[in-house]
């Protein structure tokens, strides 16, 4: 059996004395592409930002390849692991596009940045206006689609995106569901998302996963369906 990437067992987590998670065993394994699913509150947003490191949690409720994540650092987590929130802020100096991409790219990859813009660009159908643009100037829409393609273009062993669809038109969402099937399918990358339709991202996906109340209630895949534990 294959050693899971992460594993999950007995976390529970608080908020002002509500239980927003309790997930009592779960593991997630390389090249899968994991999609997590549930209405308004369910715990979705939460546990990405556990599996993220961006909420503190108590010590062996959640182990990345068998080390409790407590003890790894930040900077080290950080090299494996990209995360992207569900929130839209834009940078407050501005700048233009192209500009904003090479930084981010630059910072989290020792390739040459140029080499990997123009290959994104390429892959997520970026036109040149768009880089040339003044990010101030982008449409919530255009400004999800290129933190998405940064996320994709640093090549972690980890992507997490909190609310996949987010912003997102037919044809930005056809891109992406192949996009992101080749990142794990060819490169092993181990996706973890969240999604209110699922059904938009059946492409891509290889475990879908739905939550209730914090708890994960119904897991399928392409070949089975059972209950969690």
């Amino acid at each position: 059996m294959k050693k899971p990437i992460f594993s999950i067992k007995k976390l529970h987590f608080l908020h002002k004395k509500d239980k927003i998670l309790n997930i009592n065993k779960f593991d997630l394994h390389r090249g899968t592409m994991y999609l997590f699913s549930g209405s308004m509150g369910s715990g979705k947003s939460t546990l990405m930002k556990i599996l993220a490191k961006n909420k503190n949690i108590d010590s062996n409720q959640l182990f990345y390849e068998k080390e409790d994540i407590n003890k790894i650092s930040s900077s080290k987590y950080y090299k494996d692991v990209v995360f992207l929130d569900q929130t839209n802020k834009k940078p407050w100096l501005g700048g233009l596009v192209k500009n904003y991409m090479l930084k981010k790219i630059k910072v989290n990859s020792r390739v040459d940045s140029d080499k990997i813009l123009k290959k994104i660009c390429n892959t997520m159908k970026i036109p040149k206006y768009i880089l040339d643009k003044e990010i101030a100037t982008l449409s919530e829409g255009e400004f999800r689609w290129i933190n998405l393609s940064i996320s994709i273009a640093i090549d972690s062993k980890i992507l997490i995106i909190d609310y996949l669809e987010k912003s997102l038109d037919l044809n930005r969402r056809i891109i992406l569901n192949r996009v992101l099937k080749r990142k794990t399918s060819y490169d092993g990358v181990t996706i973890i998302a969240t999604s209110y339709n699922p059904e938009l991202f059946k492409m891509s996906s290889s475990v879908s996963i739905k939550m209730d109340n914090g708890r994960i209630t119904q897991v399928r895949s392409l070949s089975y369906s059972h209950k969690s534990k």
